[in-house]
């Protein structure tokens, strides 16, 4: 029996068992076999934290490198063209391409027959454009019929302008029939962002993917499936608590089960007294790994709004909100439809909110005693 810990509950760390996202890479893999123009090479994923948004673009990445594409992962921060410009795709160049290579000068040599080293050296020395550096790499790669699949994680902490322009020179990419892909990952709020920016029209055409909760199902079958990979078990009463307190949430599925594995790793099943030992650590980290960032930028008032909801164990009555925090019904709609936007509450039926996060009324709650 194995007795390393299957679960991987680090964020963009890709699990040993993918639950509920088979269709999005398998319509991938197609869309590099349907060649340029297919939509589904441009693909823009969104969701919340902790939903699998890095995972996702991991698992796309490695369906690229299986077929030999290259993985061109987008620099963070104000120097994201220029490293791609000066450093990241000359070096490719200068690996791939095999009329990248220069003699120069270096010496003569005296023997029976004479040697001499030459430099082949540009007298006018053009500094290429990032758009012909491409362009060329990807001739380079055409002629062993494969591409470049462009990555951009965390879209919300890029630099609009840049995005922008990087978002201009992939459309020429694309316009010129070339073997290219593009997948960026972000919150909804930064992909909004990203799409408002002037120059990333084309990109408004690109599939947009949102990722939702697991079903139950999803959550129970990668469970029990990451589990029985190390030669041990877990009962149908364990199980069932489980997705209880994953909440279709991929990222507590891999919390939940890495605790759980750990509190007797020689033990041959998982118990239920196992699995429910985790919530008191569920509940901490997602307060201070998910809940504490997604609240960083709320305005108070919206704060309030949260708190008012968490007096209540299930969805909270709108009224009930407004009559709390001493609101008009107008103001409360304002309030509830940002608070929508940032995916902090969901509608729970007519005249009704709930949180979208799972244990966020519990860590509000704990900050209000």
């Amino acid at each position: 029996m194995a007795t390393g810990n299957p679960f991987r509950p680090s964020f963009g760390v890709s699990p040993r068992v993918l639950a509920g996202r088979e269709d999005l890479l398998q319509d991938f893999d197609v869309a590099l076999d349907e060649g340029p123009g297919s939509p589904l090479r441009s693909l823009l994923v969104s969701g919340a934290r902790g939903m699998g948004k890095t995972v996702v673009l991991n698992e796309l990445e490695d369906i690229a490198r299986t077929r030999g594409w290259l993985v061109l992962r987008l620099p963070e921060g104000d120097r994201m063209l220029e490293e791609l410009e000066s450093s990241t795709v000359p070096a490719l160049l200068a690996e791939h391409d095999v009329a990248a290579v220069r003699r120069r000068l270096t010496g003569g040599g005296l023997g029976p027959v004479g040697s001499v080293s030459t430099s082949v050296e540009d007298r006018y020395p053009v500094r290429h454009s990032l758009t012909r550096l491409l362009a060329r790499l990807s001739d380079v790669l055409a002629m062993h019929e494969t591409g470049m699949l462009f990555t951009l994680d965390e879209v919300q902490a890029a630099t609009p302008d840049l995005v922008g322009e990087f978002a201009a020179i992939y459309q020429h990419l694309v316009r010129d029939d070339r073997e290219v892909a593009f997948t960026a990952a972000g919150l909804p709020t930064g992909i909004d962002a990203l799409l408002r920016q002037a120059g990333t029209t084309f990109l408004r055409r690109a599939e947009r993917v949102h990722l939702r909760a697991l079903a139950d199902e999803e959550v129970a079958t990668a469970a029990r499936a990451t589990v029985e990979d190390t030669g041990r078990t877990i009962g149908d009463a364990a199980l069932e608590q489980f997705v209880d307190i994953v909440h279709g949430y991929p990222y507590l599925l891999q919390l939940v089960g890495y605790h759980a594995w750990r509190v007797d790793p020689a033990r041959t099943e998982v118990t239920l007294d196992d699995v429910g030992s985790t919530l008191p650590v569920v509940v901490e980290r997602m307060g201070r790994l998910v809940h504490a960032p997604a609240l960083a930028g709320v305005p108070e008032r919206q704060r309030g709004y949260l708190r008012a909801m968490a007096v209540d164990d299930g969805p909270a009555a709108t009224r009930e909100v407004a009559r709390r925090m001493g609101v008009t019904m107008s103001e409360q709609n304002v309030y509830r439809a940002r608070l929508i936007d940032r995916e902090l509450v969901v509608a729970a039926g007519h005249g009704y909110v709930d949180f979208a996060l799972p244990y966020l009324r519990e860590h509000l709650r704990a900050r209000t005693r």
